[in-house]
């Protein structure tokens, strides 16, 4: 039987970004910052270049700084979500990339996490997503706008194994309302251009 081949995820992506050329932002890194970036979260450490509470606005951050900014295993941490979005904007260059990484809500890793405070679908963002049936109906929540570029939802490594996570991605809400209970997800990755 021939081996699956993996699925390159963001986390490896970025390890190609030349932060010397590409202005990049690293928010809630922890200790796995993208090497040259800056990296802003809310306990010092040898990686934090910006000490501060990212539920806190606005960032200690010039606007339009930044070409790449990566939310990775932060915005479940995150109160205010829609602040969060507007933040990430502010900062960001137009037409620069978003590199979100969170727990699927169907995953046991985003209830394990105790200061886990949100617990996402794949399409938590549409409300940010020009085109989207939410932007569409609820975008009154914030003006800032993103363009939907990749969005998958990983699964749990058994259900990885039988290659059926294209399928899942292909009938998502379907999958999200009737399946996940059973097919678990494990992370939601998505990749978005900001739009100004």
């Amino acid at each position: 039987m021939a081996r699956a081949r993996p699925v390159p995820i963001y986390r490896e992506v970025t390890g190609q970004i030349d932060t010397h050329s590409t202005p990049t932002l690293d928010v809630g890194c922890g200790n796995n910052k993208i090497p040259g970036a800056v990296g802003i979260d809310l306990v010092a450490g040898p990686q934090i270049d910006i000490v501060h509470d990212l539920d806190e606005t606005p960032w200690p951050l010039e606007s339009n700084a930044f070409q790449l900014i990566r939310l990775w295993s932060v915005i479940e941490h995150l109160r205010d979500l829609v602040a969060t979005m507007e933040e990430v904007h502010r900062v960001a260059r137009p037409g620069a990339m978003v590199l979100i990484g969170t727990p699927h809500f169907s995953s046991a890793n985003a209830y394990t996490d105790p200061t886990h405070i949100h617990f996402l679908s794949g399409r938590f963002l549409d409300y940010f997503i020009e085109g989207t049936e939410l932007a569409g109906h609820y975008g009154f929540y914030s003006k800032v706008r993103f363009r939907l570029e990749e969005r998958r939802v990983t699964l749990s490594p058994f259900w990885a194994r039988l290659r059926i996570t294209r399928l899942m991605n292909r009938i998502l809400p379907s999958y999200e309302t009737y399946l996940c209970g059973l097919i678990r997800g494990a992370d939601i990755q998505l990749k978005l251009t900001v739009v100004k």
